[in-house]
């Protein structure tokens, strides 16, 4: 869940809860529904129950009962209410609506006095499988003394069956209907509530490609903090490669002058016009190398016009070649870095590439969403296989490559490492060699 992103995580969120809320929801109102029909049938039955006492008489041993009672749905027969009255162990009258009822055996009585409610009874009926008793005892005033009678209420349970059926299936589709419009809310409110967010990465992104230097929108107070910290990292960085390349370009003044001076001195030994030289050659390379500007905040820039600068100037430069010098490829290649640093790489691989080269030097560029490619093709005579990675090597140069102090391929090497990209060396399709850059984008 850890790789989830923050609004599918409180839609997953929001799920298990609907999904324990609405059956615990349910299960409570169903509870409460039958406890409140349960209540109701109790005490429709004990009024029933209370009329056959009341209508209820003893003449000495022989009880009596009206043809007809008050309550009507005793005097329907199939009604679903069936009175019954003990009287000595055995059924001394049952109401009028148990005419298709056969009594099996009598529930049993409570005490005189005492009333029995069972919401699931069975047993009693032939015809009747689950019902609601009711049973109360009185006592009645017979030839010798008082005698118990039990007086019995049953209901058929199938339209409280029903009833509750009919709620629970409606009670599920409102409750489903809720949770339906409880998600679309939720979805609506979580993302007002991570537009703040996706405000604040999107403007991160801007900042991080170099579309603006700060982040300025304004944010709720939980995310202002963070923005002014982010500002203050940006300004920071910024002052501080600024002042890097400012100490860098000092140092490189001020080991100039004295090393020009001790470089043209006359009568020098050989081995330290060398040993001159070469310190000449590291010092400009690491200082090169330190300058590069790789920073996690690099604007995006397009490599077409500075491609195109680069073989306007190789063509001057190497007029007396008169070399066809093409572009070919995308017109939408991008380099995610400083332009100086591209131009530094770029402008050595084409200077090598038209030393080397008898008529054509050609550079492609291309690209994907996340990485771009510049490639340059020569037709001289190639880089042997053994000498590809000396091409490489600090200090070296191979001898097709007559001029230089021999660091530029090296600088190229160290450039493309610190912008974590890809140098290649291939033969070209031209005759001769082919040089490959690769730059991620993200």
């Amino acid at each position: 869940m850890t790789n989830l992103s923050l609004r599918l995580r409180s839609i997953l969120l929001t799920l298990i809860a609907l999904a324990i809320f609405i059956p615990v929801t349910v299960f409570t109102l169903d509870k409460a529904f039958v406890d409140s029909l349960t209540q109701a049938k109790h005490n429709e039955l004990k009024l029933m129950n209370l009329a056959l006492v009341s209508a209820f008489e003893l003449d000495g041993n022989i009880p009596y009962m009206p043809e007809l009672l008050y309550e009507e749905q005793l005097n329907l027969p199939d009604s679903g209410y069936i009175g019954l009255i003990v009287f000595r162990g055995k059924v001394v009258w049952k109401s009028a609506s148990a005419l298709h009822s056969e009594v099996i055996s009598p529930p049993s009585p409570p005490a005189v006095g005492d009333e029995n409610f069972v919401t699931n009874d069975t047993g009693a009926l032939d015809n009747i499988n689950h019902y609601f008793t009711y049973a109360f005892t009185a006592e009645f005033a017979a030839e010798r003394n008082f005698e118990p009678v039990h007086f019995y209420i049953l209901n058929d349970r199938q339209e409280f069956d029903r009833e509750r059926t009919a709620f629970m299936n409606n009670l599920w589709r409102w409750m489903l209907l809720l949770a339906g419009a409880l998600m679309v809310l939720l979805i609506l409110g979580i993302n007002v509530v991570l537009s703040p967010v996706r405000e604040l990465i999107k403007e991160i992104s801007l900042t991080a490609s170099g579309k603006q230097r700060h982040l300025s929108r304004h944010y709720p107070m939980e995310f202002t903090g963070l923005k002014h910290s982010i500002n203050r990292l940006l300004d920071s960085e910024e002052e501080q490669r600024s002042r890097y390349k400012n100490s860098l370009g000092d140092l490189a003044h001020s080991l100039k002058t004295p090393l020009a001076v001790a470089m043209g001195t006359t009568g020098l030994p050989n081995e330290t016009q060398e040993a001159l030289a070469q310190i000449d050659n590291i010092i400009q390379r690491q200082l090169k190398r330190a300058a590069a500007s790789k920073s996690g905040w690099q604007a995006t820039i397009d490599a077409v016009p500075l491609t195109d600068k680069l073989l306007n100037a190789m063509a001057k430069v190497h007029q007396d070649k008169h070399l066809k010098l093409t572009r070919a490829g995308s017109e939408t290649c991008q380099f995610k870095g400083d332009k100086t640093d591209l131009m530094e790489m770029l402008g050595n691989i084409l200077d090598n590439a038209c030393k080397a080269a008898n008529n054509q030097v050609r550079i492609t560029l291309s690209g994907s969403q996340t990485w771009s490619y510049i490639s340059v093709d020569d037709d001289g005579p190639g880089i042997p296989a053994h000498l590809k990675t000396q091409l490489l090597a600090r200090g070296a140069r191979l001898d097709t490559y007559v001029e230089g102090q021999g660091i530029g391929m090296a600088v190229v090497s160290d450039l493309i490492a610190i912008y974590e990209g890809r140098l290649e060396i291939s033969d070209s399709e031209l005759g001769g060699a082919r040089i490959l850059l690769s730059f991620p984008l993200t």
